[in-house]
């Protein structure tokens, strides 16, 4: 059967350590596996060539495949960022608002029911200015939101700038909107703050926009308003748009914060939702607060409209509920900064006698930051060895793209008994 000519052979590129060939043939898929190498035959018109805008490869990664080899086993989990399944208390009652009669009615708004965006508008300045409801849009996530942004600001092959470390899912939407992501860097000091020395190398034509996130994940430090001002300066300077997520905001640590944010003007996106300010996702409600110079924000807001319009993703129940879902925000945030301290209070005081570990100053969210100062172990198989002999499952620096440095990243949200018992497994991998 190998022996029967082809219409057509190519080289498909190296991933890892594995070449893939693909050659199509008019007979049945088949898949040949050795010596390193996959070969994948195709029968003739059976083969599709994706976009780019998903990785070619999707195979998983060494700590996924241990993870998965370890399915059904009894593991601690400190990746766990779902709130719902972390034990906090939610009332029986909280969500029979979303009952209401009127759900029964489709009402189309493309930036959302206007009792809705004023209570977003409420609830966002009860520490700050107030906020015309007119500038809020509500969207299903805050992925949306920021895809909704890209639409608005960029066209494929422009770029945007990320922080490094940073969250990889912002890589991620880039890349399903054609975009690209360019690193601009924090400074691997106390407080982490911004590198402004490479800053203007990183600044290319086709720059469209300047994504923080404050407090930043997963550092936990907020931008100090010197950085802020700097950072709006920029954006000022270039012609970019200035994108704040703030989904964290709610949970600073007693004494921490920003302080006031500089009123900008330039053209600002300020995002946040109910995934994390009421710990309920599957609510999926975010919004998106529009700020800027009178003339660019009505431009822009007609844009969005146009963008909104096409998707009217929010359903109806949570906007008609929302101004009675905020009313337990507080509540959430009071148990989420209770068990957030004791956890990282609880991982400070165990790894504390540990010479070649530090935890890292937090000023808010949910996350801790491990260092590794002793040289040897790579992240990668450190948290492998953490999962099969520990059974503690933990996040490498590398998830963020630490740019120096050897990191574990734990959340602080699960249980305190689930995280004191985890915090101990880790201490005795280190004494191994």
């Amino acid at each position: 059967m190998l022996g029967r000519s082809f219409e057509k052979a190519d080289f498909d590129g190296f991933f890892g350590n594995r070449a893939v060939f693909k050659l199509w043939f008019d007979f049945k898929n088949l898949e040949i596996k050795g010596l390193g190498l996959v070969l994948k035959f195709y029968f003739k018109g059976n083969y599709m060539e994706f976009s780019n805008r998903t990785p070619r490869d999707l195979s998983f990664n060494p700590i996924s495949s241990a993870q998965d080899r370890l399915e059904g086993t009894s593991l601690l989990d400190l990746t766990q960022s779902n709130p719902t399944q972390c034990g906090f208390n939610y009332p029986s009652n909280l969500l029979e608002t979303l009952g209401k009669s009127r759900g029964l009615f489709y009402e189309p708004e493309p930036f959302g029911h206007s009792n809705a965006r004023q209570a977003v508008a409420d609830y966002l300045s009860r520490h700050g200015p107030p906020l015309d409801p007119s500038n809020v849009i509500l969207t299903a996530s805050t992925s949306e939101a920021y895809s909704f942004i890209f639409k608005l600001l960029g066209n494929p092959g422009d770029r945007f700038l990320v922080p490094a470390p940073g969250y990889p899912l912002l890589d991620h939407l880039l890349c399903l909107e054609g975009l690209e992501s360019i690193p601009y860097f924090l400074k691997k000091e106390p407080g982490w703050p911004l590198d402004r020395d490479p800053f203007e190398k990183a600044l290319r034509q086709g720059t469209k926009g300047l994504i923080t996130v404050n407090p930043h994940n997963p550092t936990g430090c907020f931008l100090s308003l010197a950085d802020q001002s700097f950072l709006t300066d920029q954006c000022r300077q270039n012609s970019m748009a200035f994108l704040s997520d703030e989904v964290f905001s709610d949970f600073a640590f007693p004494g921490q914060g920003s302080g006031e944010k500089p009123t900008p003007d330039i053209l600002s996106f300020r995002l946040g939702g109910l995934s994390k300010s009421l710990g309920l996702p599957q609510l999926k409600l975010s919004w998106i607060v529009m700020e800027g110079p009178a003339g660019v924000l009505a431009e822009c807001r007609a844009r969005m409209e146009l963008i909104a319009d096409t998707y009217l993703s929010v359903n109806t129940p949570v906007q008609l509920a929302l101004g009675d879902l905020l009313k337990f925000a507080p509540i959430f945030r009071e148990q989420v900064l209770s068990r957030v301290l004791e956890n990282l209070a609880c991982l400070e005081r165990t790894l504390a006698d540990l010479p070649d570990v530090k935890v890292w100053p937090v000023q808010g969210g949910w996350y801790a930051l491990v260092e590794v100062l002793k040289p040897g172990v790579s992240e990668e198989q450190r948290v492998i060895d953490l999962l099969e002999k520990q059974g503690v499952w933990v996040h490498p620096g590398g998830f963020y793209d630490f740019p120096q440095g050897n990191f574990l990243v734990l959340s602080l949200l699960p249980a305190v008994r689930v995280f004191e018992e985890a915090a101990g497994r880790i201490k005795k991998s280190f004494r191994v």
